[in-house]
């Protein structure tokens, strides 16, 4: 095994969960951590610019309160300009974002998104789905 590499461990310590009431914007360094719509009224978080030495970098997402708000554009999150989010049943496009419909969002769906260092970001472990910004 001279040539194993270390593994690395995602972030697991407690403290990684952050509820939001409104958009916010995340840092490469909240990598791991659990970020929650926490509001009935829909908001986006906005991922970090994809750079190749920050690549694998990951964000967990859940519904912790659903969208009422009349727009269908529920809770959602947006790439930079020159970034895309990959997702199942979603055509990706850069600096498009993506939403849980408001009329069919539920507290406990949810995503991950993890960051290819290249183009943009790509969708795992979805629970629910989602919508592209057009």
């Amino acid at each position: 095994m001279a040539n194993a590499k270390a593994l690395k461990f995602p972030r697991t310590e407690r403290g990684d969960y952050s509820a939001a009431t409104a958009a916010t914007t995340l840092l490469p360094s909240d990598s791991g951590k659990t970020f929650a719509w926490n509001s009935a009224t829909n908001f986006k978080f906005t991922l970090p610019p994809v750079q190749k030495s920050q690549k694998g970098i990951f964000y967990h997402f859940v519904i912790a309160t659903a969208a009422t708000t009349a727009s269908s554009n529920g809770h959602g999150v947006t790439p930079s300009s020159a970034d895309k989010i990959v997702a199942p049943g979603v055509t990706a496009a850069d600096a498009k974002y993506v939403y849980f419909d408001s009329s069919s969002d539920a507290v406990g769906m949810g995503f991950t998104l993890v960051s290819d260092g290249v183009d943009g970001w790509f969708v795992r472990n979805i629970t629910g789905t989602l919508t592209r910004e057009t």
